[in-house]
């Protein structure tokens, strides 16, 4: 299993590129990072060059615009589109797709199945771009008040129904305990239709270590069922950004 780690909640106070630099130093070798239209990719590109770090995955251009899979078939295709040549430049080739929130005094029915139509159409681009696409299920009790899909029963079966190679679940672990726990069954039950894991302490969304979450033991799971894919750490450092990476990276047993 390999790790990569979110670069936006941390080192906020110092230019985004910049944090490349520093998260390599501490021992990670692999980001992650959100709306690639706001990042200067030239200067990315060339920080991720100097420092050998590789990126694992990026969200769709503007992800929380009017642009995500809830949106009529021809606009989110059209940014599916714009942000390819951005994810290429940097050698990237895996983006995180998110639903958008419940339409409200609308059909739950028709805005699943827009959803699957946006993914299936995506796919055959997918295809012919060799990308891949994680589509995104997040807690709506916390942190996303309305979000469509905040179940991962919900996320699989909209897998299934795309029936895609190139489309997979991210499957948040620190979202899904605060919608439904059973976190480990879960992963075995459905592992070949997961593409990514991201993670975080709950409560508060700080390091793994913290809350009630045994990661440990959820590590130890997904590595003994073959996964070979990239597990993420997107939470918001509970210390200074350096001591919470070397941490973290200690607790993951990655050299620093």
């Amino acid at each position: 299993m390999k790790y990569s780690i979110c670069i936006e909640p941390l080192f906020e106070d110092i230019p985004f590129e910049d944090r490349i630099k520093l998260v390599s130093k501490i021992g990670f070798k692999t980001i992650e990072f959100w709306d690639p239209g706001e990042k200067d990719l030239d200067i990315l590109k060339k920080n991720c060059k100097i420092h050998k770090v590789s990126i694992s995955d990026c969200t769709l251009n503007n992800p929380w615009g009017d642009t995500r899979l809830n949106a009529n078939t021809e606009v989110f295709i059209a940014n599916f589109k714009a942000t390819i040549p951005m994810i290429k430049k940097i050698n990237c080739n895996k983006v995180i797709c998110l639903t958008g929130e419940i339409e409200k005094y609308k059909s739950l029915k028709n805005q699943r199945a827009r959803i699957i139509a946006n993914l299936k159409e995506a796919s055959k681009i997918a295809d012919r771009e060799d990308i891949y696409i994680v589509l995104e299920a997040l807690n709506s009790y916390v942190d996303h008040k309305d979000y469509f899909l905040d179940s991962s029963k919900l996320g699989f079966d909209i897998i299934k129904e795309v029936n895609h190679e190139r489309v997979k679940l991210l499957y948040d672990i620190y979202h899904m305990q605060i919608m439904e726990g059973n976190i480990i069954s879960t992963i075995k039950e459905n592992i070949k239709f997961i593409g990514h894991f991201h993670s975080a302490g709950v409560p508060g969304r700080h390091e793994l270590f913290t809350g009630e979450i045994n990661y440990n033991n959820i590590l130890k799971a997904i590595e003994d069922l073959g996964y070979n894919g990239y597990f993420g750490l997107e939470y918001w450092p509970s210390m200074d950004s350096t001591e919470s990476l070397i941490k973290t990276a200690k607790f993951l047993r990655i050299s620093v």
